[in-house]
């Protein structure tokens, strides 16, 4: 009888906890819901703070993820706004930083953070005259991310040619952030641009003793280690970048050229294959994240394909890679000197004769390039070096760097005719990608028309 009475005790107090345990998670999940309502700001703050620091650790994607949970508690934040617009600069989608830009001065109107970021932004696309009269005050009193401004800057000092200037505050952010690998990197990309390759591998190797897992100057020291010739030290650099990157198909395509001047063929088609089957917008992230042109996603795998059946003696087959190179990237010499040797042995001499001058015109302009650019060094403030400099590399060379110096000639001379005629053809031919675009063009359009009636 007491063990009955015990046992209807035992069970009566099990389950009184149990409705306890009951009552406290329904509680717990209508506090937590109901949170959403009365407790919306602290929710935003919380999605916020977590944006920013996925935008310390420059990762823009992750970022991007936060907000848009930010975006469904309050679709017109301008604190998520503005975070946005700073996102999509840091991820290379200028069209869509400059739209939320203009969604937080719509809500919020003009404030500091919000001229900061319009400098910034300016400054990715390499104008960085505001940025350059406001940069003291902004590394002492900035509004967000001190790293992400001196990056910019550099950036577009990269851009507009300006090294010494780059150097200038590559020496300062290093020596306030000792830890970071980012300055040794864009140093040695400084270096490896004028060509003082030893100079840019120690500045790589520097940045791998900060952080062993930085896949950017692993990719980059591949690189260099291809252009000496030195095919299994550049495999070995590819390989660290595999090991330390979700975005792979830069370094692949790397490796599988590693493979054919190895011989191994096979190896290296079957990597590229995976390469190719990639979306194209994940194509463009993964080079943009190695610090590579956009433009390489588009055309570099079909282009080593290409390289690889020439190898193997079968022309027909290589230009099926290699004419939707050239045409995906027609300022990429390798695969028009990859296409003549199609044509030629297949017999088509016109087309291999066409496309022979066509890169000797080009091989010429470089070496005037060149020697614009040292003439340059030397007066910096020459317009009509600069303009021509502009005109040759939107031709032959990179559009984004043509846009760059051309843009440079506007703010020296703001009345010049020749800048804006050429910036006009450019964005007319260009109206699809954008309304910046449309709006580019319209503007040039008019300044050229302008100067014209004036003369």
């Amino acid at each position: 009888m007491a063990t009955n009475i015990s046992d209807s005790k035992d069970k009566k107090a099990l389950s009184g906890a149990r409705k306890k345990i009951v009552l406290s998670v329904i509680i717990f999940f209508v506090v937590l819901l109901s949170s959403f309502v009365w407790g919306r700001g602290l929710w935003l703050d919380f999605f916020h703070h977590r944006a920013e620091l996925c935008l310390q650790d420059r990762n823009p994607d992750s970022a991007q993820q936060w907000l848009s949970y930010a975006q469904t508690l309050n679709a017109k934040n301008p604190r998520t706004r503005i975070l946005l617009a700073r996102s999509y600069r840091k991820s290379h989608d200028v069209e869509k930083a400059y739209q939320e830009l203009k969604n937080y001065y719509q809500l919020a109107g003009s404030s500091e953070e919000y001229l900061q970021e319009q400098w910034l932004l300016k400054a990715q696309i390499g104008d960085n005259a505001d940025l350059r009269i406001h940069l003291s005050e902004l590394l002492i009193k900035p509004q967000g991310d001190i790293q992400d401004i001196c990056e910019t800057y550099v950036n577009s000092c990269i851009l507009n040619y300006q090294f010494d200037d780059a150097l200038k505050i590559l020496d300062l952010w290093e020596a306030d952030f000792p830890e970071d690998p980012l300055p040794n990197f864009m140093r040695g990309k400084i270096f490896e641009h004028n060509r003082a390759l030893q100079e840019a591998v120690e500045e790589f190797q520097k940045t791998l003793s900060k952080n062993a897992r930085y896949a950017p100057a692993a990719y980059s020291l591949a690189r260099i280690q291809l252009t000496r010739k030195k095919t299994e030290a550049a495999m070995k650099y590819y390989q660290i970048t595999l090991d330390n990157t979700e975005h792979q198909a830069p370094a692949k395509v790397g490796l599988a050229r590693c493979l054919r001047l190895l011989n191994r063929n096979q190896e290296a088609k079957n990597i590229l294959t995976e390469v190719i089957s990639k979306d194209p917008e994940e194509l463009q992230k993964d080079y943009q994240a190695m610090g590579d042109h956009k433009s390489s996603a588009y055309s570099s795998a079909h282009l080593e394909m290409g390289n690889l059946e020439l190898a193997e003696k079968n022309y027909e087959a290589a230009l099926k890679w290699l004419e939707p190179a050239a045409k995906a990237n027609p300022r990429d010499l390798g695969a028009k000197n990859s296409l003549v040797i199609a044509y030629s042995r297949l017999g088509r001499k016109q087309e291999a004769k066409k496309l022979s001058l066509l890169i000797k015109e080009t091989n010429d302009a470089l070496e005037e390039i060149q020697k614009l650019l040292d003439q340059l060094l030397q007066e910096p403030n020459n317009v009509e070096l600069r303009f021509q400099i502009g005109k040759a590399y939107l031709k032959y060379v990179s559009e984004l760097q043509g846009v760059v110096w051309l843009n440079s000639v506007v703010r020296y001379q703001p009345n010049h005719r020749g800048a804006h005629s050429e910036l006009a053809r450019y964005y007319e031919q260009n109206l699809s990608r954008g309304e910046s675009f449309q709006r580019l063009a319209k503007l040039h359009r008019e300044k050229a028309d302008a100067i014209k009636g004036n003369l």
